[in-house]
Parts: C-alpha cells; structure tokens; sequence
C-alpha cells in the first residue's frame, strides 16, 4: 500500500464493526432492521464513483450496502443480500455494495467463496474511505435504501437478514 493510503486510512476516523451482544435474528425486536429517515437528498463525495453507478440506474429505487470482508457481520449478511437481489431485479431493484477499507484481492476472494451459483452484486472499492464518509457509514455493515427518485428514504446498521418477511415489508411500498 502507498504511503498515501496509509496516510488517508491514519486520519480517517476509526470504522466500527457492529457486534450485538447476544445473537438475534430479524424476526426479533433487537435485530437489525432499516429504518424510515426523513427523506434526505444523496450526499456528495469528492469521489464521484457511486454518483456515476447512481446515474445508469435513474427511476429505480436502489441499496447501497456499505461492508467489509474484516467485517463478521457483514460476512454472514452477504448471502442473504445476494438472495434479495436475486428476487428483486425483475421488479427493478438495483443492488449494490461499496467495500470500505479492504483489500481489492480479500473482496474477490471472498465473494467468489462465498456467494451462490457464482453471483457476484457490484462492487465499489472504497479503500481511503472517501464515499462511507460522506454517506455516513460509520458503522459496518451499513445500508441505504433510494427511492426512485434517488433520496434516501431507509437506513440500517448491523447485518440485516434480507429474507426477514419484516424486510420485504419495508422495502415492498419502494419497489412496486
């Protein structure tokens, strides 16, 4: 790694990853579920990266999953994202995730372990943490849902379980 990045990565202010204390699945009051925020407009980041990644997908309501493969949470909610964009692209839903201070090498590797059939949901490389700062994402995992119209309108912390009946709930009024 280049001075520079560990320069960046020395400055940035520490991530979290979120751990519950005792083990819950979405089904219970405690687990990890998204949250209706006051509709907010997209932040913008020095890098324009999930900006552009945004523009192909106007009128489609879009989740921005922010993770690491450091990350025991988002280890284990990665397959059930991948089951949820699986579902949800006919009905339009874009998926996407933006990998926060890792390794280009520990993502691929990790994704192509771990994912069913091979299926691999897009990835930003957000290495100096430039896009997770400007969106908020202190705390990983972290996800934000846009609606069509692109403004954030749902945000979660901790590792979602993306086949929660109580999920497809929330995210149904967005997608139909």
């Amino acid at each position: 790694m280049r001075l520079k990045h560990l320069l960046a990565l020395a400055a940035a202010p520490p991530l979290l990853c979120f751990l519950p204390l005792t083990a819950t699945s979405a089904a219970e009051p405690n687990a990890a579920m998204l949250r209706s925020v006051k509709t907010q407009a997209l932040p913008v980041a020095s890098d324009q990266r999930l900006a552009e990644v945004l523009k192909h997908h106007q009128g489609k309501p879009v989740l921005v999953n922010f993770w690491a493969t450091w990350c025991p949470p988002c280890r284990e909610e990665m397959p059930s994202l991948v089951r949820l964009a699986a579902r949800w692209k006919a009905k339009g839903l874009v998926v996407t995730t933006v990998a926060v201070a890792d390794n280009d090498k520990a993502v691929e590797d990790f994704l192509w372990e771990v994912l069913p059939d091979r299926q691999v949901l897009p990835v930003l490389h957000d290495r100096e943490q430039v896009i997770s700062r400007a969106w908020g994402a202190r705390v990983l995992p972290t996800t934000i849902f846009l609606d069509r119209r692109h403004r954030i309108v749902l945000r979660g912390q901790g590792a979602i379980d993306w086949d929660a009946p109580a999920i497809e709930g929330q995210l149904k009024p967005y997608v139909n």
